[in-house]
Order: C-alpha cells, then sequence, then structure tokens
C-alpha cells in the first residue's frame, strides 16, 4: 500500500486534532494538573503538532506492506485515540495515549512498516487500556 497525498493530508488532519484536544485538556484541567503534568502534555501536544506538519511532505509515498497496517487501521488508531481523550479522567491514561499517538506519528513519518505496525498495537493497546 502506498499512501497518497490525500491519505497523508487526512491523518496529518487526524494527528492536528489529536493536538487541539489534547492542549484543551490541559488548559481545562490546568488547576488539577501539577507543574510536570503540564509540562508533558505541552510536550507531546508539539510532538503532535509537529508531527501532523512533517506527514504532509514525509508521508506521501510511504510503502507499507498490506499484510502488516493498512490505511484504514491508521484512520481509526488516530480517531480512536482522539475519542479516548476526550472522555478521559485520568490523567496518565491521557498521557499513555498520547505518547502511543506520538509513537505512531512518528512511526509514518520515519516510514518504517514494522514500527507503524507496533505503533497502531500501542495506540489501541493505550485505548483499550482507558475503557477498562
Amino acid at each position: 500500500m502506498q499512501l497518497t497525498s490525500e491519505e497523508a493530508r487526512d491523518l496529518s488532519q487526524r494527528f492536528r486534532g489529536l493536538s487541539v484536544t489534547l492542549g484543551d485538556l490541559r488548559f481545562s484541567h490546568w488547576d488539577e494538573l501539577s507543574p510536570v503534568q503540564r509540562e508533558s502534555m505541552e510536550n507531546l501536544e508539539w510532538s503532535l503538532l509537529n508531527a501532523s506538519s512533517d506527514m504532509i511532505t514525509s508521508a506521501v509515498g510511504l510503502d507499507l506492506d498490506e499484510t502488516e497496517v493498512s490505511f484504514q487501521q491508521l484512520q481509526e488508531s488516530a480517531a480512536g485515540a482522539g475519542r479516548a481523550l476526550q472522555s478521559l479522567k485520568t490523567v496518565q491514561i491521557v498521557l499513555n495515549i498520547a505518547t502511543a499517538a506520538v509513537g505512531l506519528a512518528g512511526a509514518i513519518v520515519s516510514r518504517n512498516p514494522g514500527a507503524i505496525a507496533k505503533s497502531v498495537a500501542g495506540v489501541y493497546t493505550a485505548v483499550k487500556e482507558s475503557e477498562a
């Protein structure tokens, strides 16, 4: 499978959305968060935003082994992370999901199919743990 420019743009928008959601959570729970938690969330927010920008230029032409991961799985991972972030109350779970999403974004930008497959599984696991 090869990501088209449209698919790369779609993924970029999803990761930008995760960044915005994480920033919104950080500000809406500012007084509840410790300085360390605020800094962690801000760093993850910027990592997601930067990955979103990198995706537009780097993800086009990404060759993926269809047996490992599909574009739909990439979309579902990003969307699932976004939904989970919006409904979470535990800071550590938010940080776990955001960290997994940053890993997925980095794997996509690095064009490493094995890392992408592993990162999709990581996002899935983080989201599922949040539902428990």
